[in-house]
């Protein structure tokens, strides 16, 4: 059977059978989500798209070569400030991406040794130890000007001896989402230490890269735990640290790979002053880019618009170097408050922005400042238990929300591809 016939048989079989994705979608606890708040516009969760977005076809041509075929995988790029940074949104969306396909599993994409620096939220679903002395710089305080790559974050140390560990938690359903591919993303000429691992008898390959500044380690096994090593080449005269960027890791086999990037306190200019993080999205090659940077640019009182729009330029563009048929959706600021300047009017700026960015890449925009209910609607979130007493965040409900509600306005928009397929 052609893989034409698979999708207009999936799609004559639900219609004859008097349903749609959206009925399947509930009975299996996934978006579309259940309309549970009055106050939310669930009618606006959809994207809006106003130039056409070709490239969403091409990544929805993806899902159906990995979710019919299983020849194929397809990688997700999640950006963004805070909001981000929790994990909790990327994780919700991952799972969704994977309930789709009964057989498929997710990656947990790029790790961080967020332990290193203070007052830095782990994503939920890992942590992170360190042994030795290790220094670190975010791209909102970079204060020692160290290039700062892929994370957002980097450490690094000149111990002659430093370690690094990265283990699971049993939240985070590792049984589920294995990797058997490391890539530690470090600096081009970080040719001082030599590199270990606590599970090199497992390894099978490993290739350093000091033009790009990776290095990769293929296993034949998973494993619960990763441990670095870092040791100072005996013959090195050289005092020259060693720098963490970051840790992708994967599978071999085609799988939903989400990498998730996301700093406290980040706006659009803490992206773009760093170079080297937006050289290095040549390693995540994504599909599909969801980006929801805005609420630090926008939280002062002097937001400048064509500012914000040329930061974000730079950002799209540094992402479609690395991947011109990727995807691009927007997600818009959420209602917040500011710390010190109070209810922000500054969102409906944001929103004329993307539009103007949408038209500019032919791109979508995922408007959450619309779906929360417009402007103080924080205020009626917050007293349903779903963003938090600072009235900027979400709780885990709130996040998870969000998730449920965006990945109902992809679906949506896959299901109108599904029917368009079958119609050919």
């Amino acid at each position: 059977m052609t893989f034409r016939d698979c999708t207009e048989k999936l799609f004559l079989t639900l219609v004859l059978m008097g349903i749609s994705l959206v009925g399947i979608a509930q009975s299996l606890s996934f978006p579309y989500p259940e309309r549970k708040y009055d106050f939310v516009n669930y009618d606006s969760s959809v994207l809006y798209t106003p130039a056409g977005n070709p490239n969403l076809e091409t990544f929805f041509n993806k899902l159906d070569h990995f979710y019919f075929d299983g020849d194929e995988g397809f990688t997700v790029l999640h950006l963004g400030d805070s909001h981000i940074q929790a994990g909790v949104v990327s994780w919700c969306l991952r799972r969704h991406f994977e309930s789709l396909c009964h057989d498929s599993h997710g990656d947990f994409g790029l790790l961080a040794p967020l332990s290193i620096a203070p007052k830095n939220n782990h994503p939920y679903y890992y942590v992170s130890r360190n042994s030795g002395n290790w220094e670190f710089e975010r791209i909102i305080k970079n204060v020692t000007g160290t290039p700062i790559g892929l994370s957002g974050f980097v450490a690094f140390t000149k111990d002659s001896i430093a370690g690094l560990t990265f283990a699971f938690p049993k939240r985070s359903m590792k049984e589920l989402h294995e990797f058997t591919r490391v890539k530690l993303i470090h600096d081009a000429n970080d040719t001082c230490y030599d590199i270990f691992t606590n599970v090199d008898s497992l390894m099978v390959d490993c290739t350093t890269d000091f033009t790009e500044g990776y290095t990769e380690m293929v296993y034949s096994h998973s494993f619960d735990s990763l441990v670095f090593k870092f040791v100072r080449n005996v013959d090195s005269r050289s005092a020259e640290p060693m720098h963490v960027h970051g840790v992708l890791v994967d599978d071999s086999l085609p799988n939903v790979n989400f990498v998730t990037i996301g700093t406290n306190g980040a706006s659009t200019e803490s992206y773009v002053r760093e170079k080297l993080l937006l050289k290095q999205m040549n390693a995540v090659n994504p599909d599909l880019a969801i980006v929801a940077l805005g609420v630090n640019d926008a939280s002062g009182k002097n937001f400048d618009k064509g500012r914000f729009v040329q930061n974000y330029r730079k950002i799209i563009d540094a992402i479609l170097d690395a991947n011109p048929d990727c995807a691009i959706i927007f997600v818009s600021n959420n209602d917040f408050c500011g710390y010190r300047t109070g209810h922000n009017h500054n969102q409906p700026l944001v929103v004329e922005a993307m539009k103007e960015l949408c038209n500019r890449y032919h791109a979508s925009l995922w408007n959450l400042y619309a779906v929360m209910g417009g402007s103080k609607s924080i205020y009626t979130w917050q007293k349903h238990g779903l963003a938090n007493t600072d009235r900027i965040h979400f709780t885990s409900d709130g996040y998870i929300l969000e998730g449920d509600l965006l990945f109902g306005a992809i679906l949506r928009e896959y299901e109108k591809h599904l029917k368009g397929v079958a119609e050919k």
